[in-house]
């Protein structure tokens, strides 16, 4: 089966309920197109994939910055501890 609401596919043998968003594919008003775009709405509100903007703070923004500059300070060591012949 194929859900309607989130796109996800699962063998027709198992439960008519997404095992992704739990939309109930047997109800009598699944097909309705009002109910279809609300339990999608509803998916895309509990979802990071949607909104991930929401949910990534300032420190995970940073992080990899903050890396490439902790590896250029150890590059330049390294580099200043090389040219004066071991020396520091």
């Amino acid at each position: 089966m194929k859900c309607r609401v989130c796109s996800a596919t699962w063998p027709d043998g198992n439960a008519s309920t997404c095992p992704q968003c739990g939309y109930d594919m047997s109800r009598a008003d699944a097909n309705d197109p009002a109910r279809v775009v609300a339990a999608r709405e509803a998916f895309r509100h509990r979802t990071t994939t949607y909104a991930p903007g929401t949910r990534i703070g300032r420190w995970d923004v940073m992080r990899p910055w903050v890396g490439v500059g902790l590896g250029f300070v150890l590059f330049v060591l390294w580099l200043r501890a090389c040219s004066t012949g071991g020396f520091f």
